[in-house]
């Protein structure tokens, strides 16, 4: 009898030992889901969904150990320390992430890890108290799970245990693959769908939205099945996307045409921000924007998972990088018919581009060579390391250069460098003490070392394009020759980002993402648009101004189009339009915009993020080529 009441205290203690540590696995991750750079508001802390994914997910864990015998011990706790230890990296690796890019990794993500392994040090820069109270805080967790780890509550034969364990694990998947099914649709009208969970679950594009309304458990297991999905494509995803198409043609205006025939060097600058353009940091530029076309609301939002490689491959094929994070690369061998550099072949032109960095960097090089580029100039082909990161190679070395005009007319793509990350990231590639050897007058100029830092290697940009206007004019070129030149995104990389806000004028991380366009001619009429643009707007507003062979096949608008009133959007359907704007990490309208308005704007970014992941996944021009 007391044996009996001994193994009855025992089983009732694993039980609750058992619900414990599933109570562990629940507070492990809600820690997580707390930080405020995960910015929660997407959902409420008690939101039942994650709660529900995590709970399931816990008895999933428990019952995994509680099902090991008795007298395996150590084989428990090294698997609870396994299943424990690689989730608490697995957040603690996001949180942060999240503080460096305001974003969520997926496994697509990863695959940018060996260029992501140029910012290796700027992680030590996060690591804080904030980051060391996160850590301990799951440390405090995992021992109390460890105390935790229980037996089998009920005295079976371990068959008996193995098939209730069976059925515990089979009725938490059904759970959990349940849970979905339960997700309120988003209105017919598409208004605001990507603040309902059945759409961030359906489309999975939105990681920093996923985690949140998911939770980490979920989010990890959901993202490795979409990693290892194979997209289908279908006839009727052909034929929305034509039918899309066919509704979005762009019509002529007074700007058509006006730069037809003349030269292009188009230049995306590197980390080059709007309150960098000043008068005592870069002369050159503002004097360009000055006697050229300045755009002062110019948004550059990143899509997918690195900021420079979407700003250029939205600026030359009118398309943003997958949504989903999937890597360019992938795509390298679709076919781009209206590309830039294609459409500017068409008409004759000699197309290049030209960077420091080697071509294999973010395979680079096979993705310019897929939408036309006829060569790939890489500035380490002609000079050593140190020399090839500034700039004004590109006009110093007589190679490089021979290269850039070598016939006309001529399509040339560059890509700056010298601003690339500040004193946060690795030397190697912050190279600050150079350039504020070049210029000290910068130390000092600011509140900030890191500003001091970016102000000097933004004015090596700017001698970039004081160096190139003197050798255009040199060789007779200048008259002939258009310069549109707009930043790839704002300065991730400054550690005081409340700093750069204040400095910036910015209120949020959209705010932040204002960076410069203009576009300068010789015998250009000087303008100020005002109008809010985006980086998808670059490249309509090209084909019209060089009056190029493409009117539909893009998804931005020509800023010159009088019926364009002009837009931002973000790929977690947040927006910006001249009457205020939807934030979707405060899950809030600003200013009172009418309800039609705000239904328009939100199922028009609906529409086009969803268009845009159709057409790379399936290969859209080239399905459409072959079925004429």
């Amino acid at each position: 009898m007391d044996n009996k009441k001994i193994l009855c205290k025992k089983d009732v203690g694993n039980l609750f030992k058992y619900m414990g540590l599933i109570v562990c696995f629940v507070a492990m991750e809600t820690i997580f889901r707390v930080q405020p750079e995960l910015q929660v508001r997407y959902v409420l802390i008690t939101d039942e969904v994650p709660i529900l994914f995590d709970l399931f997910y816990g008895a999933i864990f428990a019952t995994l150990l509680a099902v090991i015998p008795s007298d395996r011990k150590k084989i428990k706790r090294g698997i609870y320390v396994l299943i424990y230890t690689f989730f608490t990296v697995f957040a603690l690796s996001q949180y942060l992430y999240c503080r460096i890019f305001d974003r969520v990794y997926g496994l697509k993500t990863l695959q940018y890890a060996s260029e992501g392994g140029d910012f290796a040090a700027m992680v030590f820069s996060y690591l804080d108290h904030s980051f060391f109270f996160f850590f301990l805080l799951l440390v405090f967790v995992g021992l109390i799970g460890w105390f935790l780890i229980p037996d089998f509550p009920l005295q079976l034969s371990m068959a008996k245990r193995i098939i209730i364990a069976i059925f515990v694990i089979l009725g938490s998947l059904a759970g959990i693959f349940s849970i979905p099914f339960l997700f309120k649709a988003p209105p017919e009208s598409g208004g605001g769908v990507y603040r309902f969970k059945k759409t961030v679950y359906e489309e999975w594009i939105d990681n920093k939205r996923a985690v949140c309304m998911f939770g980490v458990y979920e989010f990890f297991f959901r993202d490795c099945y979409k990693f290892f999905q194979k997209p289908e494509v279908s006839e009727e995803d052909v034929a929305l996307v034509t039918e899309y198409f066919s509704k979005e043609t762009q019509m002529e205006n007074d700007m058509t045409g006006i730069f037809e025939g003349k030269n292009l060097i188009l230049v995306l600058m590197e980390s080059i921000d709007d309150w960098l353009i000043r008068e005592d940091t870069t002369p050159t530029m503002c004097q360009m924007m000055n006697e050229g076309i300045n755009f002062t609301n110019m948004y550059t939002p990143i899509f997918g998972s690195a900021g420079t490689l979407n700003a250029e491959f939205c600026s030359y094929t009118g398309l943003t990088a997958p949504a989903d994070g999937t890597p360019l690369v992938y795509y390298t061998n679709s076919y781009y018919p209206y590309s830039l550099p294609s459409l500017f072949r068409q008409e004759g032109y000699m197309a290049r581009s030209f960077h420091y960095n080697s071509g294999e960097y973010y395979n680079r090089q096979n993705i310019h060579n897929s939408v036309g580029f006829e060569e790939y100039v890489s500035y380490l082909d002609y000079e050593e390391d140190k020399q090839a990161q500034h700039d004004n190679t590109l006009t110093e070395n007589k190679q490089i250069y021979e290269k850039l005009t070598e016939k006309t007319p001529f399509f040339d793509f560059v890509i700056t460098f010298s601003a690339h990350s500040t004193m946060g990231a690795t030397k190697p590639y912050s190279h600050e003490d150079e350039a504020l050897q070049l210029y000290p007058e910068y130390l000092g100029k600011y509140d900030s070392e890191e500003m001091d830092s970016i102000s000097a290697k933004a004015r090596l940009t700017d001698d970039m394009f004081a160096d190139l206007l003197e050798k255009l004019r040199q060789e007779d070129l200048l008259k002939d020759t258009v310069i549109i030149a707009y930043g790839d995104h704002y300065d991730y990389t400054i550690l005081d980002q409340e700093y750069l806000k204040e400095i910036s004028n910015a209120n949020n991380i959209y705010e932040l993402s204002k960076t410069p366009l203009f576009i300068w001619a010789e015998d250009i009429k000087p303008q100020e648009i005002t109008k809010i643009v985006n980086t998808t707007d670059i490249y309509p507003t090209i084909c019209n101004l060089f009056r190029l062979n493409n009117s539909q096949y893009f998804m931005g608008n020509d800023a010159f189009d009088n019926d364009y009133e002009g837009y931002v959007y973000w790929q977690d359907g947040s927006w910006i339009m001249p009457e205020g704007s939807f934030y979707s990490s405060e899950s809030e309208y600003t200013k009172e915009i009418e309800e039609e308005k705000r239904q328009k704007m939100d199922q028009l970014v609906s529409e086009k993020l969803k268009i845009n992941q159709l057409i790379l996944e399936t290969d859209y021009f080239r399905s459409i080529s072959e079925m004429e």
